[in-house]
């Protein structure tokens, strides 16, 4: 039946062809000569004018073919088939009944802007459709279009261009093997391996389309965008050159070179023009040198880089923020990673683990060096626990306390600000506890040696007593403000996604200090619902 079907149809096509063919008119030339001999020719000389239907032909001879329809033109060769296109060749053959026409030397198409240079061009009336075999350059407006095989439907404005496919503009480059580009709409579709090149960033994609008046291109099948120091690649992708803006979904990674920052998440967006870039949707960062890293995760993630250097500056994490670094684990609502300076800051409920000892505060600061913390500035209601050999806790409080650290460890505690409170078990060389030391003064300072206290040395209104263990009852063995989370402390990279019951409510606010090192983070977020409408718009 699919052949018989296949018969009727490839007959009725050829019954339409048929009643199609209509005859070729020679309405002008200077002289005209005659031959039977050479099969009914007529030679046309000079000013040569042919008709075919609403196509007219132009040249200075030919050859007309009177039995078969057909004619050669040579030399200063103009078709114009419509209103819009014309064609200009050194040779011509034409076959009026299949309405099909070959092109020679010096070629070129013509559609109001758009002209199509080539050597050799075929045109097939019936299909509005012109195609070359062996290269040709396309020129439309500022755009220069190269490739070695190609294809033009009029009817449509739509090109076809395969192998070795080069648009050059003042705005960008683009590099592919296949290219299809609509001069309606002024928009191009690629396929396979692309590479699009402008002054600000190089993107490789294997598959997507370009909106040529508005500059905005989308990636999918993993795309990437470089520069000399930053490189974003992820499952698909949304540029807009105009706005500086990309958007990045699914499996993003955003790697910054100069600083040694990778920022994670399943959608990232990077805006050029304002310097800055934001991560969600399991969002993480990794600040790497060497094998030991630190992990940052938070709800969002905002990366500021200088917009002349290209390098980054800070990394904002925002809300449910936990991080872990072999030396140290740490959790707040907003932390601020300044990379020149190497200075980190916890903001809102921060609680910072290194070693055995928990730091806690109103705000917490971390100088690093060499990767590693120099040291810690707790600020409001400060503490420092660590857990006892055999039980209990030492504890240091005091309204601020600067610790210092050498070799990941904690080797002078400064304790300030009008009350500084310590409580400490003392124990001998074999462990065996000869009391529990509570010691008060305005400031304190405290020095340790293998994780524990070695001097504790108090300044004004100062009062010291070691008590047996028998007399200190439990409530006592413990300041005001005593809190342990170490059930909130992040055992491994991957622990940094796990939310306790410890982590701070979310309708706490961020400090306004926070909130102002971080310029057009609001309008950022407000525009964050509409992301995933306008991806399947794009798609």
């Amino acid at each position: 039946m699919l052949l018989l079907l296949t018969q009727t149809l490839v007959g009725q096509q050829q019954d339409s062809i048929q009643r199609k063919r209509t005859k070729v008119h020679i309405e002008n030339y200077d002289l005209m000569t005659y031959s039977k001999s050479m099969g009914d020719m007529q030679r046309l000389i000079g000013n040569v004018k042919i008709r075919h239907d609403s196509a007219y032909f132009f040249c200075d001879s030919a050859y007309f073919y009177e039995r078969t329809n057909s004619f050669d033109a040579y030399q200063n060769v103009h078709i114009i088939v419509n209103d819009s296109v014309e064609m200009f060749s050194d040779l011509l053959y034409y076959d009026g009944n299949a309405r099909f026409a070959e092109f020679f030397d010096n070629v070129r198409l013509r559609d109001d802007s758009t002209t199509l240079f080539t050597e050799y061009m075929t045109y097939d009336r019936n299909l509005h459709l012109a195609a070359y075999p062996d290269s040709a350059t396309t020129i439309r407006g500022d755009k220069t279009l190269i490739s070695c095989i190609g294809f033009y439907r009029d009817d449509l404005k739509e090109f076809s261009f395969f192998e070795n496919v080069e648009v050059t503009s003042p705005k960008y480059q683009m590099y592919t093997d296949t290219l299809y580009y609509n001069t309606n709409i002024e928009k191009m579709w690629f396929l396979g391996p692309t590479t699009i090149v402008n002054k600000e960033n190089i993107l490789d994609g294997k598959h997507g389309y370009y909106l040529v008046n508005e500059d905005i291109a989308f990636l999918d099948k993993h795309p990437v965008m470089h520069n000399e120091t930053q490189r974003i690649k992820s499952d698909s992708m949304y540029y807009n050159r105009n706005r500086g803006l990309a958007k990045a979904y699914d499996n993003v990674d955003m790697i910054d070179t100069s600083y040694k920052v990778i920022m994670r998440g399943d959608y990232i967006e990077m805006w050029e023009h304002r310097g800055f870039s934001f991560a969600t949707d399991s969002a993480y960062a990794i600040s790497y040198d060497g094998s030991d890293s630190l992990y940052i995760h938070g709800d969002t993630l905002f990366m500021h880089f200088d917009k002349q250097k290209e390098d980054v500056e800070k990394l904002i994490a925002r809300r449910n923020v936990r991080f872990y670094k072999s030396d140290m684990q740490g959790k707040c609502d907003t932390l601020t990673y300044l990379m020149a300076d190497s200075t980190i800051r916890m903001r809102v409920n921060p609680i910072l683990w290194t070693e055995d000892s928990q730091l806690s505060g109103t705000d917490i600061d971390i100088k690093l060096k060499d990767k590693s913390i120099e040291w810690v500035l707790q600020r409001g209601n400060a503490f420092i626990i660590s857990q006892d050999s055999i039980e209990g806790f030492n504890q240091i409080k005091g309204q601020d306390i600067t610790s210092r650290f050498r070799e990941g460890n904690i080797h002078r505690v400064n304790v300030e600000g009008g009350s500084s409170e310590t409580l400490y078990w003392i124990r001998d060389d074999d462990g065996g506890l000869i009391g529990i030391d509570v010691s008060k003064s305005a400031t304190m300072t405290i020095e340790l040696r293998d994780n524990s206290i070695s001097l504790i040395k108090g300044y004004n209104d100062i009062s010291e007593t070691l008590y047996p263990e028998s007399d200190l009852n439990e409530n006592a063995r413990k300041l005001q403000g005593f809190q342990w989370h170490d059930e909130a402390r992040p055992k491994d990279k991957d622990d940094i996604f796990r939310i306790t019951a410890a982590e701070m409510p979310q309708t706490q606010p961020a400090p306004a200090e926070s909130h102002k090192e971080t310029p057009g983070e609001t309008e950022v977020q407000q525009e964050q619902p509409k992301r995933h409408r306008e991806r399947k718009n794009l798609e």
